[in-house]
């Protein structure tokens, strides 16, 4: 009994379910007719809902839309305008559109559009007049040119001292894009839409650079990294701070957006720096052991900022964004800060006087004399401040006459240095003037030795002059070298050479000893002075020959024409003449015109004796 109640209860299920299916089936397929004919469910076309209308249906109220159809168009500022579809001869249009959109989905696939929405726009659903719409956008407020404001793109800032660069937001501007409102409004004609917003159709110009760009973003991060940067100088007693305030003058946004900085900026900043605080390549006052100071405008010595090197590490400073204390990049140091940044170890050359002083930390080592470059050759050693280059042992100084071996050779500019120089016996004075070196400080074996064994490598050397430190050596060697001149400009002893050899005589005698000593020809002027006056007493003995002389000169020019009768003047003259000194003698300079008196003299009276005597006349 209860298995035949099970049994039936079965048949009673299966029976009530395929009831429902045949009903379920019923009520699909008359669906599946129905939309055969009408859209299915959630059928969108132009923007009226289409779900379950049939085309006619659809085409009536396509035609209703249009008849008072306006459309509501809202821009930026609240601004609003009214376009009306009679404006631009809106009008429905039906060519088989709809049909095509109905026969899209198979009327048995209806269930499907519960679930899915389906959506058409179709160009041909309606149309317009599109020189009128033309006409109708020029019309339209927000086209006229005083109510379009270009559009600003977002761009970094000016410097602000202290804080940097900031991002000032783009400005959106209200400049239509024609174009896009066209095709926007043609959107939204077809689809009869009753309001479009200007903004959310994207009808306007755009910034092209918005603020949260990320190259804008990156490019303000880096210039700021950029001015972040803070050179803390570290100069002795003094302080320079390189940071953003001057750093922003060499920066530079690029078209392509990049940032460029100013290579030639940064070196004029440097150029700047060294010509503050370098001390080389100036001209230097320094304080003489004299008491007095001494400006050197040749200046090698000191501080010196390598320009170039310095331009760089700036330019990776300002890369790397960094906060550093630093001293410049320098191609040459000195030993201290300050006015006196020789600090106290240096060698002091005088060469006015021929004397140097050492000094090392500030205490006296070796003060010495010594012979400096040869002025009458040219080679005159140049005043300046130095550096010691380096120091040699047993070097050999060449030159293009000269091949030198020294102990000890300290080089301060170019090939010219200080070294012992055994050759010399005698240093200071004058020696210099004529007989100097080739530049080189020559010093005393002993004195370049100690100076050799206290200095290094840098410490600094000065040359100068300062009239009114001659020393009394040299005093007296120039004023004997004067007397030497004037003793040389006697030459050769004649009788005019007295007031050359009284001058000479004059100046040597106003020496005092010590520059007689060094007027190594005074024999010289003794031996004129004899010779002179050997000159004196001749020219006195010939002037006394010459007196005695003339009376027979005389004579012997008053005998004339020779006849017997001037046979007692003839004898005159000859007696006169034999009684002359062999010198007076030699001053008549007519003898001989009394030997030829004589002679003629003899033969007259030759001739007299050979002629006969006269007959006596007869009376």
């Amino acid at each position: 009994m209860k298995i035949v109640e099970k049994v039936g209860k079965k048949r009673l299920l299966l029976f009530c379910l395929l009831a429902v299916v045949i009903i379920l089936a019923a009520v699909y397929i008359s669906v599946s007719v129905y939309f055969a004919g009408h859209f299915q469910f959630r059928t969108q076309i132009n923007g009226i809902d289409c779900s379950g209308k049939s085309i006619l249906e659809v085409e009536h109220l396509i035609i209703e839309e249009i008849d008072d159809y306006q459309m509501l168009l809202t821009g930026r500022n609240n601004g609003e305008e009214v376009l009306k579809g009679q404006d631009i001869d809106l009008r429905p249009v039906f060519d088989g559109s709809l049909e095509q959109v109905l026969g899209q989905r198979s009327s048995f696939a209806w269930p499907v559009s519960l679930f899915q929405e389906t959506k058409a726009e179709l160009e041909t659903m309606v149309e317009y007049d599109e020189k009128l719409l033309e006409q109708v956008i020029e019309k339209l407020s927000f086209m006229q040119k005083e109510a379009m404001e270009s559009p600003k793109n977002a761009e970094i800032s000016s410097y602000i001292q202290g804080k940097g660069y900031e991002i000032i937001p783009e400005k959106e501007g209200t400049r239509i894009d024609k174009e896009a409102l066209k095709e926007a409004l043609h959107t939204a004609l077809i689809n009869l839409r009753e309001e479009m917003s200007l903004e959310e159709e994207n009808c306007y110009t755009q910034p092209k650079i918005r603020k949260d760009q990320e190259e804008l973003v990156k490019t303000l991060n880096q210039l700021n990294q950029y001015v972040s940067t803070e050179v803390t100088y570290d100069l002795g007693d003094q302080k320079e701070v390189l940071n953003g305030d001057k750093i922003q003058e060499w920066l530079t946004l690029e078209d392509d957006g990049k940032i460029a900085v100013d290579k030639e900026k940064i070196e004029e900043y440097v150029k700047g720096l060294a010509e503050t605080y370098d001390t080389a390549n100036k001209a230097r006052s320094f304080a003489t052991s004299y008491g007095s100071r001494v400006t050197l405008s040749w200046n090698e010595y000191g501080w010196k900022i390598d320009k170039e090197q310095e331009a760089e590490a700036i330019l990776e400073n300002i890369k790397a964004g960094e906060a550093v204390k630093r001293e410049p990049v320098y191609s040459q140091r000195a030993k201290s800060r300050g006015e006196n940044d020789h600090g106290g170890t240096y060698v002091e050359i005088n060469i006015t006087a021929q004397h140097l002083y050492f000094y090392k930390n500030g205490g006296l080592v070796v003060e010495s004399d010594f012979v400096s470059g040869n002025l009458a050759r040219g080679d005159g050693t140049p005043s300046g401040a130095f550096g010691l280059a380096y120091k040699q042992r047993d070097a050999v100084l060449r030159g293009e006459d000269y091949r030198t071996p020294v102990d000890f050779w300290m080089p301060f500019n170019g090939g010219i240095g200080l070294h012992d120089a055994t050759w010399r016996s005698d240093f200071g004075g004058n020696y210099y003037k004529s007989g100097g070196s080739h530049g080189c400080i020559n010093l005393p074996y002993s004195v370049a030795e100690t100076i050799f064994q206290n200095i290094e490598s840098g410490d600094a050397v000065f040359v100068y002059e300062l009239p009114g430190t001659e020393s009394a050596k040299g005093q007296a060697q120039d004023a004997a070298a004067a007397v030497v001149s004037a003793i040389e400009a006697i030459g050769e002893v004649t009788g005019d050479s007295g007031e050359a050899i009284l001058n000479a005589r004059s100046a040597y005698d106003a020496l005092n000893d010590q520059a007689k000593g060094y007027v190594k020809n005074y024999d010289t002027l003794v031996g004129a002075e004899s010779y002179y006056a050997d000159i004196l007493a001749w020219q006195q003995a010939q002037a006394q020959a010459l007196s005695e002389a003339q009376p027979v000169i005389d004579a012997i020019a008053g005998i004339g024409e020779v006849t017997l009768e001037k046979e007692g003047a003839i004898k005159e003259a000859r007696s006169r003449y034999d009684a002359l000194s062999e010198d007076a003698k030699q001053h008549v300079s007519n003898a001989n015109v009394l030997v030829a008196a004589e002679q003629q003299l003899d033969k007259l009276k030759k001739e007299q004796d050979a002629k006969p005597p006269e007959k006596e006349k007869e009376e």
